[in-house]
């Protein structure tokens, strides 16, 4: 009987531990240098984009939920640029990856403002990732 308690002890301590690992990076443990970041979100006075630094150094958005909803609509014209030059399924918070590589891969002869705009959400998603390694 006591090996049991033991061993159920020994695994919630171990779910619990595992638990706060995987959440640890996501978490914000403090303010970020924003100098150094690009994009014109960061600039931005929406609070949703607030940035500050996790345990690893990174930057993450403070909230990432308000983050990804404005960005869903202030880059909305960069999204779907991105998604029409190369052929991409609909971007979500689980598959956007290859948003934030081909942002900065944009066909020649855009207008400087969409241009613009799918370098943003490369910058954005960026930092975005970082809220969930």
């Amino acid at each position: 009987m006591k090996k049991h308690i033991a061993i159920t002890l020994l695994l919630a301590c171990v779910l619990l531990l595992a638990s706060f690992t995987n959440s640890k990076y996501a978490r914000v443990v403090g303010d970020y240098d924003t100098s150094a970041l690009k994009g014109s979100f960061i600039s931005s006075d929406n609070e949703a984009y607030q940035i500050g630094e996790n345990s690893l150094g990174r930057p993450v958005f403070r909230d990432t939920e308000k983050a990804w909803e404005a960005f869903i609509k202030d880059y909305a014209v960069g999204v779907s640029a991105i998604q029409a030059a190369f052929n991409l399924d609909l971007i979500s918070k689980q598959d956007y990856r290859f948003y934030s590589t081909y942002g900065l891969d944009m066909p020649e002869g855009l207008d400087a403002d969409i241009e613009g705009q799918c370098k943003d959400v490369s910058h954005f998603l960026q930092i975005y990732k970082n809220s969930f390694r």
